[in-house]
């Protein structure tokens, strides 16, 4: 398949799917939260198989980015796509277009697919720009220059939230203080464009939510706020075996009140829908009685089904977990 194909399978997928309330226009009044859709979900149809020599995708993504979107679909599609599944917005994920944040051409272009399906963007996520929290103040620096030209493509885009990750080195205190720094700089630049700067608990010390929480305090910027990932609470790094996990439901207690934006996370689903690993209506509770209304984005991970077929699945149960939330 070529990725002039791509849309149009994706198209009859769609078409396949026993879903029709997915294509109705969403109601705007009284939702406790609404629905977006993560570019990272196709990251597999992008990418290919330009990750599966990770070591190779890292090195190769800083000094000839294209060269790793080895899939069928071009990262722009994903405007498409979320038209056709009845959803408004999307969140993005840079290192899906790694190589594009000056590229106006390209920018222009994805607006303009943007605006004929009449999709709009809410978060960037940007990740691979440097240690905000580095203990050196030169890295730190270097790292805020690296999210600039980012932020200014979100800008160019219409996003109007930009995620960050509060990765360093030190102790928990040290990374603290050293992530603050940056995050104090950054929020006020952002602020000046429209932009709200989120954290994400995405590993590192991010990932335990007390502290993550006290990231939040020790900054008190309005313009900072949390993305929370429903299921991010793993500590020290991807690769620890068994993991060493901090509680999910204390985490999303921790970050609730500073949450601004949700990574609605998925792996699998049982026979009645419900995530296999994630309690949705007890998380997404927790997040909207803390007064949490913005934007919960579908972000299917899991391999026993395809990236639509999961899209598909996330979103009816995003919409199905807030129906249930505005009956209790």
């Amino acid at each position: 398949m070529n990725r002039r194909n791509f849309v149009k399978t994706a198209s009859s997928l769609v078409a396949m799917s026993v879903m029709p309330p997915l294509y109705a226009s969403p109601q705007k009044a009284n939702r406790l939260f609404d629905i977006a859709l993560s570019q990272w979900s196709f990251h597999r149809a992008i990418f290919g198989d330009g990750r599966d020599n990770y070591e190779w995708f890292i090195k190769t993504l800083h000094s000839n980015p294209d060269a790793v979107l080895k899939g069928d679909m071009d990262p722009r599609d994903i405007v498409i796509i979320a038209r056709k599944l009845g959803v408004e917005m999307v969140d993005l994920a840079n290192v899906l277009w790694f190589g594009h944040a000056q590229d106006k051409p390209w920018l222009r272009k994805f607006k303009a697919m943007s605006n004929d399906q009449d999709v709009g963007f809410t978060c960037l996520m940007c990740d691979e720009l440097g240690y905000l929290g580095s203990s050196s103040k030169s890295k730190r620096a270097l790292a805020i220059e690296k999210h600039k030209p980012w932020i200014d493509a979100a800008t160019e885009l219409g996003c109007s939230q930009l995620r960050v990750n509060a990765y360093g080195d030190g102790t928990y205190l040290e990374q603290l203080e050293q992530n603050a720094e940056s995050l104090t700089e950054l929020a006020a630049y952002t602020q000046q464009l429209g932009l709200e700067l989120l954290v994400e608990n995405h590993g590192h010390p991010s990932s335990n939510g007390a502290w993550l929480a006290m990231l939040m305090e020790k900054v008190d910027h309005p313009n900072l706020g949390v993305y929370a990932d429903l299921d991010n609470f793993f500590m020290g790094g991807w690769n620890h075996s068994p993991q060493r996990r901090y509680d999910t439901i204390q985490g999303l207690e921790d970050l609730a009140p500073y949450t601004r934006g949700v990574s609605a996370k998925t792996y699998g689903f049982e026979s009645n829908g419900q995530e296999s690993k994630i309690n949705y209506l007890q998380c997404m509770k927790i997040l909207t009685d803390s007064g949490f209304t913005g934007y919960a984005c579908a972000e299917f991970e899991g391999e026993g089904m395809s990236e639509m077929a999961g899209s598909i699945a996330t979103i009816s149960l995003l919409k199905k977990t807030r129906d249930m939330l505005s009956k209790v």
